[in-house]
């Protein structure tokens, strides 16, 4: 157990026991005792985990059972706030009593009885558990009085014992010497930020003893800060005076030193994110002359902020050469023990778990250097936190101190996900962004099309560390037969439960679980048709416990969800994706339905569930024409993320219904989805009511992304509410659709599918909205076009003058099967160009005048060589050119056409797939000096290859039979 969160907890569940919703049931005296003796653990419990960690099983043994009654007085609480919330729906509508919302109805006495029996009993734990307490004699701790270890540190390194780091160390000193005009102060700020381990106090030493940085600056001065930001104490330190001296002495001779000189201060190990107390420090540092320097070492970006404008310099792992280099120098005594390829090939492996961190690296081969060599192979599984435990865990003690440093609130959520309050939500992506500017997650990328997704990256040594804090709660599963303790909390799976898959019985032994997770799969399910989860051994883990908050069930091998999931009144997070039948849910507050594509109707009651927050996809019923179906999902106000709604044309026979669905009030959503069945047959004026179903749809400004696919009306017009703040917009399968007039001023990213009755895209040619609409795109992609003439109406003429629909933003194209395209505007910006099943005429206006950094063309029918364009791919990195059977990269029409090819200067990648006219390679590639990678498939022409492809560091050919032979 992490420390704090024991203490987090009891104060969580204190709050609620005082809530109206439990104070209802006059349970006073029993309550009352309940928190009087959690509040009394509460005092100490800080101190007995910090106890535990000195391998106290007593205190352990006793943390444990403290743990497993709070889990159980949380489910308790819970059970006032679901039958509450039962209670509340069956009032607000008198209908509700005939369905089965949450679960089966219970009378209020009885309801009352048994709850009283459960906090009777659990008084009586607590009670036991707070007398035990007192035979450890724990004292009274609370949050603030938590201490710190103090870490000092001082300037000096020898240049030798710092590996891997000489470019950083240029990069630092070309900071610390620039005056630019950039810089608007004569005091600037470096802020080198990193994980612990990754060497920035030793990077900072080794800048601050350059000779020349020495010879720069006329003050030089070194203070470590740590955990307490004193002003008085580092500015004591910066002029070496005693504390004892009055702060007013201090201040003015600190001024009085930098007035006028250069100086360069390093405040190493600084954790202060209070932007005042900086200012504080900053207001006697300013005097100093242009090109003064501090530089900061820190773990949090959010240092870097409290200490305004900064060059950020964001320190990575050593690469694998540099990282092999380090642990060779510490471990190896000589150059013959680097000659035994057993000892290396284990010591690389060790190596591989240090990800790049100089401190582990170091630890670990210190370590191994004490250790007899035939012992190193016991080390070679073993995690890093398991070998770090032989050398009295100095990468654990180092890199946990920014776990210490975390508020009680975010040590929670580094562990575990909780699932307690409202807006809980929003809650949870300001603690994660916490997390990421104080270096814990990193490489966030933000995926939006199709559906939108964060991915992150947790370093391995981060990643360590949260294994070890919550080695007893959470449980990651990676074999068939991995035996299952009791302790664990939280199980997820990282292998594929298929149908010979059994639960195995530690599985269904382990009472505490909270959280089931199969394997997510990033891509469309039916790639894993074969891994499905029988319905049996769903029916065996929902059975053996009813304390699940959290399931993933997707892949079930099923079309009806198990019925006993009905009644956990625990959970609130389940993903039944591909899943095609959803019956009685509990009082989910997450409810996940992608690629549900068969799902016929929605659970009955599903209208009540107000506390919803995630609904991936709702389907109006297609059995029925009942009104509700919509306003059931009109009261859902607290959806956010992505809504898909599909079955709307079941509502043609009453197209006025839609505005029931109240899009408007859902201010949370930010993608919506509005999805027609095409393959329902309807007669024109049938068609003519999608129009009037879309004006009755009024969106929010919040949402940024729209989808609307199979949409059976010939115009889409600004009439319709749907459009104003707009980031992306998808149009799919709209077979009528023939005029597009839309006011969408901040659309940066259009994707349009199979429109094969749409003949321009802007038709409105003199608008100031058109203009702007073209203006602000980032990203295209036209796909089944099929009948589209141009983007806009614009004469020819216009259009190679430049008419107003120019790409002043675009970024990337994609147009692929439009036949009948012949131009697209201007465009000055794009970096990233694919012409699939187009006519030749496109290539020149779609490379043009641009920056094209990535090229693609495929199956251009008519395409006979680059000739034309050349002069505009002097900045192209990759070129694809696949399935063109008129493509000669050698013709020679005019005699030097082989050479031209010499002109793409920064070529780097260069792949020829199913091009039947190539003899033999053109001549100028031999001399693009860039030209790393090479790929030819499919060459039946092709005689021969020159021997300078061997220069290359990447040549790959296949399906090359005449060169194959030879």
């Amino acid at each position: 157990m992490a420390e704090g969160l024991l203490f987090n907890m009891i104060d969580k569940l204190i709050g609620k026991l005082g809530s109206t919703v439990v104070e209802g049931w006059n349970m006073r005296d029993d309550l009352q005792k309940l928190v009087e003796n959690m509040s009394e653990i509460k005092a100490v419990v800080l101190d007995a985990e910090e106890q535990q960690g000195t391998n106290n099983h007593q205190v352990q043994l006793w943390l444990e059972n403290l743990k497993d009654a709070l889990d159980d007085a949380d489910d308790v609480l819970d059970d006032f706030n679901t039958e509450d919330l039962r209670r509340q729906v069956m009032t607000s509508n008198k209908k509700a009593k005939k369905f089965c919302i949450f679960f089966s109805s219970s009378n209020q006495l009885l309801f009352s009885y048994k709850m009283v029996q459960k906090i009777k009993e659990l008084s009586k734990r607590i009670e036991a558990l707070n007398i035990d307490k007192r035979s450890f004699n724990f004292t009274n701790r609370t949050p603030e009085q938590r201490v710190l270890r103090q870490r000092e540190t001082h300037s000096f390194i020898r240049e030798e014992e710092v590996i891997g780091r000489d470019k950083e160390k240029k990069e630092l000193i070309e900071l610390l010497f620039n005056t630019g005009n950039n810089l608007k102060e004569n005091v600037s700020v470096i802020s080198i930020i990193g994980i612990g381990g990754l060497g920035k106090t030793a990077l900072a030493q080794l800048v601050y003893g350059d000779k020349e940085v020495q010879q720069h600056f006329e003050l030089k001065k070194w203070v470590c800060v740590s955990d307490d930001f004193d002003v008085k104490g580092i500015a004591s330190k910066i002029i070496e005076s005693k504390t004892s001296v009055e702060i007013d002495k201090v201040q003015s001779i600190l001024r009085e030193k930098v007035e006028g000189i250069r100086y360069l201060l390093v405040l190493d190990d600084n954790w202060n994110e209070d932007r005042d107390l900086w200012l504080q420090l900053m207001t006697l540092l300013k005097d100093g002359t242009e090109g003064s320097k501090i530089i900061i070492t820190a773990r949090s970006e959010k240092v870097a902020k409290a200490s305004g404008p900064s060059s950020i310099f964001n320190l990575k792992g050593l690469d694998e050469k540099e990282s092999w280099r380090l642990y060779s120098q510490l471990t190896f005594e000589n150059f013959r023990e680097l000659e035994n390829e057993e000892l290396v090939s284990i010591g690389k492996e060790i190596v591989k778990k240090c990800s790049g961190v100089p401190l582990a690296i170091r630890s670990i081969g210190s370590l191994m250097y004490s250790m007899p060599k035939k012992d190193w192979s016991t080390f070679k599984n073993k995690d890093l936190m398991k070998i770090d435990e032989q050398g009295d865990n100095k990468i654990l003690q180092l890199i946990k101190l920014s776990y210490d440093h975390l508020p009680f609130h975010l040590k929670k959520w580094f562990v575990q996900s909780s699932d307690e309050s409202t807006s809980l939500e929003d809650i949870g992506d300001k603690y994660f962004m916490d997390l990421v500017h104080k270096s814990f997650f990193q490489n966030i990328t933000e995926y939006s099309f199709i559906h939108d997704f964060v991915t992150f990256q947790m370093h391995d040594i981060v990643h360590d560390l949260a294994s070890f804090i919550s080695r007893n709660d959470y449980l990651l599963v990676n074999k068939k037969g991995q035996h299952i303790d009791k302790q664990p909390r939280h199980v997820s799976f990282g292998f594929e439960l298929d149908s010979s898959w059994q639960v195995p019985t530690s599985l269904l032994n382990a009472y505490n679980l909270r959280t089931f997770l199969l394997p997510l799969h990033w891509s469309s399910p039916i790639l894993y048709s074969e891994s499905l989860l029988e319905l049996s051994a769903c029916n065996s883990i929902l059975s053996s416990s009813r304390r699940f908050r959290v399931m993933n069930l997707t892949n079930t091998k099923s079309t009806k969800i198990p019925s006993s999931i009905g009644r956990m009144k625990h959970l609130r997070y389940l993903d039944l994706s591909c899943c095609d039948m959803v019956e009685e849910l509990p009082s989910l507050r997450h409810l996940e339905l992608d690629y549900c594509h068969d799902l016929t109707s929605m659970p009955i009651g599903i209208g009540k569930m107000t506390n919803l927050q995630t609904l991936t996809q709702f389907v109006l019923d297609t059995t029925s024409r009942d009104k509700s179906k919509t306003s059931e999902l009109g009261g859902l106000n607290n959806l956010r993320g992505q809504l898909e709604i599909n079955g709307l044309e079941h509502l043609r026979h009453c197209p006025t219904e839609a505005k029931h669905m109240n899009l408007i009030g859902k201010s949370h959503l930010r993608r919506l989805t509005l999805n027609w069945k095409q393959h329902i047959v309807s007669d024109d004026n049938e068609f003519e009511k999608d129009d009037i179903i879309l004006n009755h749809i009024v969106l929010h400004s919040n949402i940024k992304a729209l989808e609307i696919s199979g949409f059976g009306g010939v115009t889409l017009s600004s009439s319709a509410n749907l459009y104003t703040n707009l980031v992306e917009l998808e149009l799919s399968g709209c077979t009528r659709l023939q005029y597009f007039k839309l006011s969408m001023l901040h659309v940066r990213h259009l994707y349009m599918f199979d429109l094969p009755c749409l003949e321009y895209i802007v038709n409105d040619n003199n608008s100031d909205n058109s203009s702007s609409f073209c203006a602000s795109l980032k990203d295209i992609f036209l796909f089944g076009l099929t009948n589209l003439k141009g983007w806009c109406n614009c004469s020819e003429e216009e259009i190679s003058r430049g008419c107003c629909h120019q790409f002043n933003s675009l970024e990337s194209l994609c147009i692929s099967v439009c036949c009948n395209l012949v131009s697209i505007p201007q465009h000055t910006y794009i970096r990233e160009v694919i012409l699939r099943e187009v006519r030749e005429t496109m290539l020149p206006p779609a490379v043009n005048h641009s920056k094209l950094e990535s090229l693609e063309i495929e199956s251009i029918l008519n395409l006979k060589s680059l000739s034309g364009v050349f002069q505009h791919l002097g900045t192209l990195c990759e070129l694809r050119i696949l399935n063109c059977e008129e493509f000669d990269p050698c013709n020679d029409e005019d005699g030097c056409y082989s050479m031209k090819w010499k002109e793409l200067t920064n070529l780097k990648v260069l792949q020829f797939i199913g091009i039947p006219k190539m003899k033999y390679l053109p001549e100028g590639l031999q001399h693009i000096t860039t030209l790393q990678t090479l790929r030819i498939r499919n060459f039946e022409n092709l005689t021969s290859i020159p021997e300078w492809v061997k220069s290359l560091q990447v040549f790959d050919i296949k399906d090359c039979p005449k060169v194959e032979d030879q």
